[in-house]
């Protein structure tokens, strides 16, 4: 798809088709202030069926205790404000401007980089301390809005989906402590059927650096072989689609499952390559049922990280990747995530 043929109204919410249960309208969003050594990142979503939303919510700094909770809560209207745990999003441009507040409470999660299951939780519901955060944010795209090509491949986790790349300026406040921002950020749309029980396992990446290029790439397996994607290397201007993707991944002890430690990635477009290694700064595990349209019940297991990353050219930026499996929901040990394999 070409970045020139993508239409403001992508931006908005879409008509949802009573038809099919799962279909869900979900956003994402990261910012990182680079010179301040800070970040974060929310994505809300809802079911129209069901009526209800929800939003994971994570704030980082280096050197810092992570701050996360996990929202949820009643949606009748069909629009793209999304409020909930706090949260208000406004499009003052649609593919463009968007304003993005938030004023409520997040929980303590520590300074190790693995995350306990327990703080990623409701901020009423977790036993760790909490802490007052606002901010009114202002995301501006600034390269080529990037819709995937249309795939019925995809079919299970959306119907379309779009990235976008920008500027970020706005205030932050944690605590008594407060933050001018002037960063980057990456906001992504998607909407369709999203089944969790299909998918065997994903990598949503994304990496943003005070100059370009910038990358947002989507890899996901439903056999646990046949790997398909979708994504662009944001540079010189344009948004080229990826051609290759490949990865290893080290990882570290943690209970009940292994947590990626450190991730190193070579993501092409026909012009550009982005070869490099991150570090992981915090890896929150998600985690929650599923049923499959047969009937089955499982556990989907979703480490959402952020690391610092570093690429052979010697340029450091800031990322999030998502590492998706199954777990046993017994609680038994689950089985590493199943990496991408390299596309040609």
């Amino acid at each position: 798809m070409s970045p020139t043929d993508v239409s403001p109204t992508h931006d908005l919410v879409h008509s949802p088709d009573p038809s099919r249960e799962r279909w869900r309208e979900s956003y994402y969003f990261q910012f990182v202030d680079f010179k301040q050594g800070l970040g974060g990142y929310h994505g809300p979503g809802y079911r129209p069926q069901k009526g209800y939303s929800g939003v994971l919510h994570l704030l980082w700094r280096l050197n810092a205790s992570t701050l996360v909770a996990t929202e949820k809560g009643k949606y009748s209207r069909h629009d793209a404000v999304h409020p909930v745990g706090g949260f208000e999003w406004e499009i003052l441009e649609p593919l463009k401007k968007w304003r993005i507040r938030f004023d409520g409470r997040l929980n303590d999660g520590g300074v190790d980089p693995a995350l306990p299951v327990e703080a990623v939780v409701s901020a009423n519901e977790g036993s760790q301390p909490t802490l007052d955060v606002a901010y009114e944010l202002v995301f501006e795209r600034d390269k080529p809005a990037y819709l995937y090509d249309e795939n019925p491949a995809w079919d299970g986790l959306f119907d379309g989906h779009i990235d976008e790349v920008g500027s970020v300026k706005g205030v932050l406040r944690v605590g008594d402590d407060s933050f001018e921002i002037d960063g980057r950020g990456s906001k992504d749309h998607s909407w369709g059927a999203r089944d969790w029980g299909k998918p065997k396992g994903w990598r949503w990446v994304d990496m943003l650096f005070e100059e370009g290029p910038e990358v947002t790439v989507w890899r996901a397996t439903f056999d646990g072989e046949t790997w398909i994607d979708d994504g662009a290397i944001y540079v010189d201007g344009g948004a080229e689609k990826i051609t290759t993707f490949a990865e290893s991944v080290t990882f570290v002890s943690r209970p009940r499952a292994d947590r990626p430690a450190s991730w190193e990635f070579e993501i092409a477009s026909a012009h550009h390559r982005l070869r490099g290694r991150g570090e992981m700064i915090c890896v929150a595990p998600l985690l929650f049922p599923f049923r499959t349209a047969e009937g089955t019940r499982g556990m989907l297991w979703n480490d959402r990280t952020v690391f610092r990353c570093e690429l052979e050219d010697g340029r450091v930026g800031y990322g999030s990747a998502e590492f998706q499996f199954r777990a046993p929901e017994d609680g038994a040990r689950a089985p590493r995530p199943l990496l991408a394999a390299r596309t040609p």
